[in-house]
């Protein structure tokens, strides 16, 4: 005795899907992803700005004042007076002047 292994089949198994619930579940799912795509945007930019905020606009700059602070004590130090005569104004020009290879020395951090 053999069974037959084919099992019946009825109608409505070999029906196709109603055509509205199809375009139901594609459109619902095209705003599904659009939405998600959205939200996950919105939430990378605003973690990009605060970021960006928070790295440039909050920066403490007192280690760089101080460094620029020195680096004037030092120009200063070496700094002298010269004093030309200005013909245009009948007097005399005062100028602060330091040789430019000192200067540069002593921003780059040499001195």
């Amino acid at each position: 005795m053999s069974n037959s292994h084919e099992q019946p089949h009825t109608h409505e198994d070999n029906e196709d899907p109603d055509g509205w619930s199809t375009w139901g579940i594609g459109i619902g799912s095209t705003f599904l992803v659009i939405a998600t795509v959205a939200i996950s945007t919105g939430i990378y930019y605003q973690a990009e700005t605060s970021e960006g905020l928070t790295k440039h606009v909050n920066i403490r700059y007192e280690q760089r004042n101080m460094v620029m602070a020195a680096q004037a004590a030092v120009l200063e130090e070496s700094a002298r007076w010269v004093s030309k005569e200005n013909p245009a104004a009948a007097g005399t020009i005062d100028r602060l002047v330091i040789p430019i290879d000192q200067a540069m020395d002593i921003v780059a951090g040499n001195n």
